[in-house]
């Protein structure tokens, strides 16, 4: 991983509560916590128990009821998992009053499905909150979990899947590395973090990608930020403990080639199929015919309620030819160029 610009951090930014810049969406905490609260105070408006979280959170318990039924027909086991804001793991860094905080949406969605479903909903809070006596289990400057984050939520998945976790994720090497995260990114002047980067052994190959994936690994697009959602991988791990075929959709949690979910499972099942989006491919799944689905969101992306209307390969193929498109001022450029 690149290092990012180091910046210290001045005083002023240890004030508590205060924001770095009017509308670059980054509340700054205790001791240097930032915490992502959106542009206009979005995830504010969600957070607590309104009418419009109520509105949005029963539509997704529709939509996981609806889910369940369609996954039980095929006989495909399947949860749903939650991530859940760095706020609701570390309510007491933010050091200002926030609403929800006592009972966060990734808890409430859980008691809406409960009404309509027999759906398994995994709640990642209490292990999450478990852990970070132990070590940090959120980056301090990004919204993401640190290895211990992410080792945390591979076990709570393995025992709610009856499955047995690979000894050896659990020993991997860790190295001290810096880098500027995506919240300290958007401050002014930028601020980085000393981070562990964790890796272990891998038993398991990657044996296809989708188009996306190719283009970003191949670094030809003239447009690469924001290439991932339609990703597709497919682990297969001969030796794995767990025969069985897993196909997950979900977000950065799950996707990436480093040391995240999709790695840490794919060393548990015989076979993983990683997809970022929220929305269901259902002939990929029909097709595939796994025998666990899994389906993770970060808790801030529930405030848009997929349709899962999505073929994922087709999206990953249109969202590559656009990428090699030039911008239309890199394209002014080429032609006065040529011109001139």
């Amino acid at each position: 991983m690149a290092e990012g610009r180091r910046q210290r951090w001045p005083a002023k930014h240890e004030a508590r509560g205060s924001f770095m810049k009017k509308g670059n969406g980054v509340a700054v905490g205790n001791d240097g916590w930032l915490y992502w609260v959106g542009r206009t105070n979005e995830v504010e408006a969600f957070y607590g128990d309104t009418a419009l979280s109520r509105r949005i959170l029963k539509r997704w318990a529709r939509l996981i009821a609806k889910r369940a039924r369609r996954l039980d027909a095929l006989g495909i086991h399947h949860v749903h998992a939650v991530v859940p804001d760095k706020l609701a793991v570390y309510p007491d860094m933010l050091g200002r009053a926030f609403p929800g905080l006592d009972e966060p949406p990734c808890q409430r969605l859980a008691q809406c499905v409960a009404e309509v479903s027999d759906a398994p909903m995994i709640d990642l809070l209490p292990p999450l909150r478990a852990a970070r006596s132990d070590e940090p289990v959120y980056l301090r400057t990004d919204t993401h979990w640190t290895y211990r984050g992410y080792l945390a939520a591979y076990r709570t998945l393995c025992e709610a899947l009856h499955a047995p976790v690979a000894e050896h994720v659990f020993t991997g090497t860790q190295l001290r590395e810096r880098f500027t995260f995506d919240l300290g990114e958007k401050l002014h002047p930028p601020v980085d973090e000393e981070y562990v980067a964790y890796d272990f052994p891998r038993g398991a190959e990657r044996i296809d990608v989708n188009a996306l994936v190719r283009l970003r690994e191949s670094r030809r697009a003239v447009r690469p930020r924001g290439l991932f959602v339609g990703s597709r991988v497919v682990m297969r791990n001969a030796a794995a403990a767990d025969p069985r075929r897993v196909v997950i959709f979900g977000d950065s949690y799950i996707y990436s080639p480093g040391a995240r979910l999709t790695a840490m499972l794919s060393e548990t099942f015989g076979e993983v199929h990683a997809i970022w989006s929220a929305n269901l491919d259902w002939s990929y799944i029909e097709a595939i015919r796994p025998d666990i689905f899994i389906f993770e969101i970060a808790e801030r992306f529930l405030r848009k309620v997929p349709t899962d209307r999505i073929d994922i390969d087709t999206f990953a193929k249109r969202r590559a030819k656009r990428a090699l498109r030039p911008t239309l001022s890199k394209w002014i450029r080429q032609q006065l160029n040529r011109m001139g």
